[in-house]
C-alpha cells in the first residue's frame, strides 16, 4: 500500500498528453530536444544550425525591405517589421531554451511524471480510507491535464491561423490573379514583402526565384514552432504547479478530518504535507529561473507588436475584409500569447494565496503543540505567495496584463499622430 500514490502517478504518465507532445514536437523543429527521454538529441545541433540560417536569411530579406522602403511610408514596411520582431524573437528563445536545456528537460520530467508527489511517504501512514484520498488526489490531477490540455490546443488553433494565411496567400493570388482578373502574364508572388538577395548568372538566378519563395514560405512555421512551443510550455509548467498547489490544499483541508486522518497520525500527515510545500517551491524557483528573463524579452516585443498591429487596423480600415481579418487575426495571436503568461503566472499567485487560508482555516487550534508550531512555520512561509516575475522588475498578473495593453495603446497614438505629422 505503501506505493499507491506513485502507481498512480506512473498511469498519468502513460495517458495521452496531446498538449504536452505538440510543445515537445514544436521545440524539437527548432534543434531544442526537451523530452530527452522519449527521442534522441543526435541531429539537434545540425538542426540549430539550419533553423539559424534560415531564420537570418529571412530577417536579412526583410530588413532589406525595410530599408529599401524606408523614406515612402510606414504602412508599407509595417508588415515587414512584425514579422521581423517574430523571428528574431524565435531565435533568442530557441538560443534561451538551449542554452537551459537541461533545466528544461528535468522540469518537463518532472511535470509528466509527477516527480513532485512521489516518495511523499502519505500513503506510508495507517489512514483508514486511503483509497477515498488517492482517488480525490488522482481526479485533481487529471482534471488539471485536461485543462492543460484544452488550453493548449486552444492557443494551437489560434495561432495556426495567420501560418496558414501566409502560407496559402500566394497560391491564392495566383489564382485570382491569373483565372479571375484574366492577366495575360501572371506570376506567383512572395510569400510577405521581402527582398531576398540573389546572382544573376546570365540567364540564370542563384538561388533560384522558387528557392527564395519556399524560403519565405518557411518563415510563418519557425515562427509557429517558437511562438506555440516554448509559450506552451509556459502553460504547462504553469497549470501543473497550480494543480499540485490544489492537490497540497485538498490534503491541508483534509488535515483535521477525523474521518480521513486519525488524531494520532495527524502530526505525521502534515510532516508530508510540509514535504510537499517544499517542494513545490522548489519546483516553482525551477520555473522562475528559467522563464524569468525571456519573459521581459516577451512582454516588450509583444507591447511593440501590439501597438504596430493597432496602427495597421487603423490603416486598412477601408482596404477590405480580407486585410482586416488577417491583421485581425495577427493581433488575437499576439494579444493570446501575452495573456497566456499573465493569466497562467496568475492562477498560480491565486492559488497559493489560498493555500494560505486553508493552512489557518484547518482545525489546527484543537490539535497537538508540534502541529500547531508546523502551521504557524507555514503560515509564515506561505505569506509570500507564488509569483513569477518578468525580468526582476515586476510580476505576472491580471495587472501587468493591462499595463501592457495600456502601454500599447499610449505607444499607437505617438506611433499615429507621429506619421500624421
Amino acid at each position: 500500500m505503501q506505493d499507491q500514490l506513485d502507481h498512480e502517478l506512473e498511469r498519468i504518465d502513460k495517458l495521452p498528453k496531446l498538449g504536452l507532445l505538440w510543445v515537445e514536437y514544436s521545440a524539437y523543429a527548432l534543434g531544442v530536444n526537451i523530452a530527452p527521454r522519449k527521442r534522441s538529441s543526435k541531429y539537434c545541433r545540425l538542426t540549430r544550425i539550419l533553423v539559424l540560417i534560415v531564420n537570418l536569411s529571412i530577417i536579412y530579406s526583410l530588413v532589406a525591405f525595410i530599408m529599401e522602403n524606408y523614406m515612402i511610408s510606414f504602412e508599407t514596411y509595417v508588415e515587414a517589421v512584425l514579422l521581423t520582431f517574430q523571428l528574431s524573437v524565435g531565435v533568442v528563445k530557441m538560443f534561451h531554451f538551449q542554452n537551459k536545456v537541461e533545466s528544461c528537460s528535468q522540469l518537463v520530467f518532472s511535470t509528466e511524471t509527477g516527480e513532485v508527489l512521489k516518495s511523499l511517504g502519505l500513503f506510508q501512514l495507517d489512514l483508514p480510507r486511503k483509497k477515498e484520498l488517492l482517488s480525490s488526489v488522482s481526479l485533481i490531477l487529471l482534471n488539471n491535464w485536461m485543462i492543460i490540455d484544452r488550453q493548449v490546443m486552444f492557443f494551437f488553433k489560434i495561432v495556426c491561423m495567420p501560418v496558414l494565411y501566409y502560407c496559402v496567400r500566394p497560391y491564392f493570388q495566383y489564382i485570382f490573379d491569373c483565372y479571375i482578373k484574366d492577366k495575360d502574364t501572371c506570376e506567383m508572388t512572395l510569400t510577405y514583402p521581402a527582398i531576398v538577395p540573389y546572382l544573376q548568372l546570365g540567364n540564370y538566378e542563384f538561388p533560384s526565384y522558387v528557392i527564395r519563395f519556399f524560403l519565405l514560405q518557411s518563415g510563418p512555421l519557425w515562427c509557429f514552432f517558437a511562438v506555440f512551443g516554448f509559450n506552451s510550455l509556459f502553460v504547462v509548467f504553469t497549470r501543473y504547479e497550480s494543480g499540485l498547489i490544489k492537490v497540497l490544499r485538498f490534503l491541508v483541508q483534509n488535515s483535521t478530518s477525523d474521518i480521513l486522518v486519525p488524531k494520532d497520525q495527524r502530526v505525521k500527515y502534515l510532516q508530508c504535507c510540509v514535504r510537499l510545500f517544499a517542494r513545490i517551491s522548489s519546483h516553482h524557483n525551477q520555473i522562475e529561473n528559467l522563464f524569468k528573463y525571456i519573459i521581459l524579452v516577451q512582454c516588450s516585443v509583444s507591447s511593440i507588436l501590439i501597438c504596430m498591429l493597432l496602427y495597421k487596423i487603423s490603416t486598412v480600415l477601408e482596404v477590405g475584409w480580407v486585410w482586416m481579418g488577417m491583421i485581425m487575426v495577427y493581433f488575437v495571436t499576439i494579444a493570446l500569447e501575452i495573456t497566456l503568461y499573465n493569466v497562467s503566472a496568475q492562477k498560480v499567485e491565486s492559488q497559493s494565496e489560498l493555500l494560505f487560508h486553508d493552512w489557518y482555516n484547518c482545525s489546527w487550534y484543537n490539535e497537538s503543540r508540534e502541529f500547531k508550531f508546523m502551521i504557524k512555520m507555514m503560515l509564515l512561509f506561505s505569506r509570500r505567495t507564488f509569483v513569477l516575475s518578468v525580468g526582476g522588475f515586476t510580476s505576472l498578473s491580471h495587472k501587468f496584463l493591462v499595463q501592457v495593453f495600456r502601454l500599447s495603446a499610449n505607444f499607437f497614438l505617438l506611433l499615429r499622430n507621429m506619421n500624421n505629422k
